[in-house]
């Protein structure tokens, strides 16, 4: 009897332990379906015991012992180690309890969000217990965050809105707005919440902002205190709140303002213009008949220019012909080769007569030279040129004229590069500079020629001490036929050709020619001419 009673007792305990290991799994399950954990800290043995539900939250397995507070602080996250001790603190709490978030390192290096909860037990002898649950709230966590940077997003994107944007709940209160519309209304971010009537109280605008009405989109205009016009977009929410855009239309209102002030101008200005494409159509006729004029003096002038082209042409054989003759003989008598004249006084005439021909005989070829450029006839028989050899030409045909006015010719010109240029063309140019020089220099001057070359040109400089040039005068210098000097009232020979057609050949070479003066100083003409290719 005995034995069998043991016997029964030990399948008792035996069931007993089964059912409680089967309502311990049921238990941990029931915790772990719901991702939650138990803990439970003996204050006096300083252990803290998880379930295993604790544990796969972590993913971490199960030990055999309880764990130590440092080790649960080694996996809490640094910024939270404070709530753990948080936790142990309770005990000296009047509420005696606790209520903390924190995080904890996962087996996988990710951090797990825990809000624990609990409060003390106090066993009797067993001392104090800190006993509560543990809830993984990683996904509300992680949802928050969600929500945190969609509306940073949402905030982002209504502040990048060019109109103003605001959003009122149902009972007409302020939930969010842009910089712009608190520029408009001059609000501030303590006005979150507040209700619609007292912002635009305060804003000076009352009963001016549109409320929401029966359909789903609005659009109204208000004119601000502070004179400025917005279109107000409104538009239901789902939730019983309406959103409005403001768009800024001060520009297009004071165009509309503009435009109702001027219409009498305008009215009158349409009336003008009829009087105006009346007169016109009127005009237009006028110049139909004026360019029917203009084409046949055109044509006329063409033909008369094209006569003078010939003429000029006709006229060169007939005019150096006899001048050849008369400057021929002048110089036979002049140096009486076949005997003297008799009184001196023809030898005077004779010499005058040979300086007068050939005066005529330079002014011709000037002309002729200026009416081919202007024909375009001119052309030019470039060559590679050392402009050294055509200086030292020229300076020897003026240097005669020269001595005889007592002025002095200094060649300053360095070692230069070749050009590309008509030998003729340059010698004519540089005998018309330095004649003028030598004609405008007093008794006692000086003349400099000077030359550099940059930029794939060589400049020519001839600089002389004499009269000068006025300023009034230097804009009209250069062209044919204009000097200085009145008729009336002139000193020097001259026609007034040297300078127009010097400026006229360089040109033909693709060069420029300048006049800087100083009347009573001294005046530098300068001209270009183009490297040659092998420079």
């Amino acid at each position: 009897m005995i034995a069998y009673m043991l016997v029964r007792l030990r399948e008792s305990k035996i069931d007993a332990e089964a059912a409680l290991v089967e309502n311990q799994h049921r238990f941990d399950m029931a915790f772990a379906g719901a991702r939650c954990g138990i803990w439970d800290w003996d204050v006096s043995e300083n252990r803290v015991y998880w379930s295993s539900a604790m544990f796969d939250m972590v993913g971490l397995k199960q030990p055999s012992k309880r764990l130590l507070p440092s080790e649960i602080k080694a996996m809490a996250h640094p910024e939270d180690v404070e709530a753990i001790d948080e936790i142990a603190k309770a005990a000296n709490r009047a509420s005696r309890s606790y209520d903390t978030t924190f995080r904890l390192r996962h087996a996988d290096g990710s951090w797990v969000w825990m809000h624990a909860k609990g409060q003390v037990w106090s066993g009797g002898r067993a001392g104090d217990r800190l006993v509560g649950i543990t809830i993984d709230i990683t996904e509300q966590k992680l949802a928050e965050e969600r929500v945190s940077e969609a509306n940073e997003r949402l905030r982002d994107a209504i502040e990048s809105v060019g109109e103003a944007f605001v959003l009122w709940d149902a009972e007409g209160k302020l939930v969010t707005a842009n910089s712009k519309f608190a520029e408009f209304l001059n609000i501030t971010a303590a006005d979150e919440g507040a209700a619609r009537n007292d912002i635009m109280a305060r804003a000076g605008i009352g009963d001016a902002w549109p409320v929401a009405g029966e359909s789903e989109t609005e659009v109204s205009e208000i004119h601000l205190p502070n004179g400025r016009w917005l279109q107000i977009s409104e538009r239901r929410t789902k939730s019983g709140g309406h959103v409005n855009v403001g768009t800024d239309i001060t520009a297009i209102k004071e165009q509309e303002a503009a435009l109702t002030d001027n219409k009498v101008a305008l009215e009158k200005t349409v009336h003008d213009l009829e009087a105006s494409r009346r007169k016109l159509q009127e005009q237009a006729r006028q110049l139909v008949d004026l360019a029917e004029k203009y084409a046949s003096e055109k044509t006329r002038a063409e033909t008369a220019n094209r006569s003078k082209s010939e003429f000029l042409a006709n006229m060169s054989h007939e005019l150096r012909t006899p001048l050849n003759a008369i400057i021929g003989f002048s110089e036979i008598m002049g140096s009486g080769l076949f005997g003297e004249l008799g009184s001196p006084k023809y030898k005077e005439y004779a010499t005058d007569i040979h300086a007068s021909g050939t005066h005529l005989l330079e002014l011709i070829n000037d002309i002729l030279d200026m009416s081919k450029i202007e024909a375009g006839r001119m052309t030019l028989e470039t060559q590679a040129l050392e402009i050294s050899e055509v200086v030292e030409e020229s300076l020897r045909l003026v240097s005669g004229r020269a001595e005889m006015a007592s002025v002095t010719i200094e060649n300053e010109l360095p070692e230069l590069p070749t050009v590309n240029a008509d030998k003729r063309a340059v010698k004519q140019v540089l005998l018309n500079l330095l004649s003028n020089a030598v004609k405008f220099t007093p008794a006692g001057g000086a003349i400099h020629l000077k030359g550099e070359a940059k930029d794939g040109f060589v400049t020519i400089a001839v600089e002389d001490s004499g009269i000068g040039i006025p300023a009034s005068a230097l804009p009209k210098i250069g062209r044919p036929f204009e000097q200085v000097e009145s008729q009336h009232s002139k000193k020097h020979k001259g026609t007034g050709l040297g300078l127009a057609l010097s400026r006229s050949l360089v040109e033909l070479h693709g060069g420029t020619l300048s006049i800087e003066s100083t009347e009573g100083v001294g005046t530098t003409v300068s001209f270009t001419l183009p490297l040659a290719q092998d420079a």
